[in-house]
């Protein structure tokens, strides 16, 4: 089987191109780093769109609401809880129409902040994982309808699936400190070792 097809592109005139080929170098290492900690790879088109922080909830209702069926006049104006605090987002993955997952990356953020592009990517294909999931994306749509005003849950119903994002949302959290801690400890088993490696031939040199 065939893993994610996966295209980054810029939205808007502004957003760095620095920054997006940065992400673009940084995406497959991403993927990867997920894959080999869950287990699985996600069988999907993914679309990483880097984007600002005024830009990333109305793209995210636009995608969402399409994916569900809606008109434009069902989403135009509306917020999706999802990003209801765009200025603490790094990222975020959504649906989008033709059976695609589109990461929104809030490039607002990443600006001088390169060290932080490899964890924002692992924390957003985790979110990829979690949408690939068994049932997730009926989850995601019925929620994004019930929030667009399309087709109301009762309030019971309704708390069930924020529970549910909620933990996605503290698993993300978890996985993503979990794997790089990881690389973080590799990195510095390998200088520890190539600082070792360089004193023994400096010793060896020496005598």
């Amino acid at each position: 089987m065939k893993p994610a097809q996966i295209t980054v592109v810029r939205d808007g005139l502004f957003t760095s191109r620095r920054l997006a080929a940065d992400i673009t170098e940084t995406v497959p290492t991403a993927q990867r780093l997920v894959k080999e900690h869950l287990g699985r790879c996600p069988l999907t088109t993914v679309e990483v769109v880097i984007t600002s922080t005024a830009r990333i909830a109305m793209l995210a209702t636009k995608a969402q609401g399409a994916a569900a069926g809606l008109k434009p006049e069902a989403w135009r104006g509306k917020t999706l809880t999802l990003t209801s605090r765009p200025r603490d987002l790094y990222a975020v993955a959504v649906i989008a129409p033709r059976n695609t997952i589109r990461v929104l990356v809030n490039s607002s953020r990443l600006h001088r902040r390169e060290r932080e592009i490899g964890a924002t990517l692992v924390w957003a294909f985790v979110e990829v994982d979690q949408l690939c999931r068994k049932g997730a994306w009926d989850h995601r749509l019925t929620l994004t309808r019930h929030e667009l005003g399309a087709s109301v849950l009762p309030k019971r119903m309704a708390r069930a699936l924020y529970r549910i994002e909620a933990a996605w949302e503290a698993e993300a959290e978890k996985v993503t400190g979990q794997i790089v801690g990881k690389v973080i400890r590799q990195n510095q088993q390998a200088e520890a070792a190539a600082e070792r490696e360089a004193a023994g031939t400096t010793a060896q040199d020496a005598a």
